[in-house]
């Protein structure tokens, strides 16, 4: 898509036209060419990217792109600019990928009172959905998962931005889910949508997701991991394979969490989690730097 076209109506000014394939962040490691937003100076080196073929920036930003990236737009907004582009980007196939009925595999069992799009919903054999359950479009389900009373695949990802009366406005989400084999989905489970048609949320082979945990728009949860009762991996989180995140525990947003590490039950994890870690805490560190610092509290 050519940048003209997609600023066309939003305010500001086309100082470069350039091409472009997706939208995202310039942090992300996208590997399609992609138009993205420079709001503030301090995130100029995240533009060192060959893959950022276009930007929308500040007039007082526009002399310091740099000179691979072809397509500049220049806006007192950029990063709303970019989400109102999103956004009426949203309603057509060419962005989002055309609508195809609803397939559902052999041998499933499925609750006549299981609330299923019938579009863009793909349910692999064997699969078990329980009573009051809702799974909305674009959600892919692989063989032998079952989905229990309540659990909620497809929630709209808790994304804003501000209009230029500084009000809210919800931002689309056109990702996809995929949740891998062999998954259990218990009750009152919220699995959210990514907001770019890129950004799926997954959740990987015999991972197991205990009663009213969420998982945030375009997460990604490993293999063999168990997600105990009411726990958080909010938008954009990584979870690695054979991961345990205890009752309560949240795993903030983008943080990654290294395989078979441990998440102590409450901790709230802000930092990475080296692999085969355990952390405890708010905010989370070390379990026996916390149950070191815990028994000096408790001397003093």
């Amino acid at each position: 898509m050519k940048l003209s076209e997609a600023v066309r109506g939003v305010s500001g000014t086309l100082a470069a036209d350039g091409e472009f394939s997706c939208i995202a962040f310039a942090t992300e490691q996208e590997q399609s060419q992609f138009l993205t937003f420079l709001e503030k100076e301090k995130f100029l080196p995240a533009l060192d990217n060959s893959k950022i073929s276009c930007v929308l920036t500040t007039s007082a930003l526009a002399e310091k792109i740099p000179p691979h990236i072809k397509g500049v737009f220049l806006c007192d907004r950029p990063k709303a600019a970019l989400f109102e582009i999103h956004n009426r980007l949203a309603r057509h196939p060419d962005y989002v990928g055309a609508s195809a009925a609803t397939v559902v595999g052999e041998g499933c069992s499925i609750s006549p009172l299981a609330a299923i799009d019938c579009e863009n919903v793909v349910i692999g054999d064997r699969v078990t959905i329980e009573p009051f359950v809702v799974i909305k479009g674009r959600v892919i389900i692989g063989n032998d998962v079952t989905i229990r009373s309540g659990a909620v695949i497809g929630c709209k990802g808790f994304s804003f931005s501000k209009d230029a009366q500084g009000q809210n406005v919800s931002v689309e989400d056109t990702a996809r889910i995929i949740i891998e084999d062999h998954v259990e989905i218990f009750e009152q489970v919220a699995i959210s949508t990514g907001i770019f048609p890129w950004e799926e949320t997954r959740i990987g082979e015999n991972t197991k997701v205990d009663a009213q945990c969420h998982i945030g728009h375009g997460a990604h949860i490993g293999r063999n991991c168990l997600l105990a009762e009411g726990s958080r991996c909010c938008g954009n989180s990584r979870v690695g394979d054979h991961v345990w995140v205890g009752v309560g525990a949240i795993v903030s947003n983008r943080v990654r969490v290294g395989d078979g590490a441990r998440v102590s039950l409450g901790s709230v994890v802000t930092k990475e989690v080296p692999a085969g870690q355990t952390v405890s805490g708010n905010f989370a560190i070390d379990h026996q730097k916390f149950l070191s610092n815990l028994k000096k509290s408790l001397e003093e």
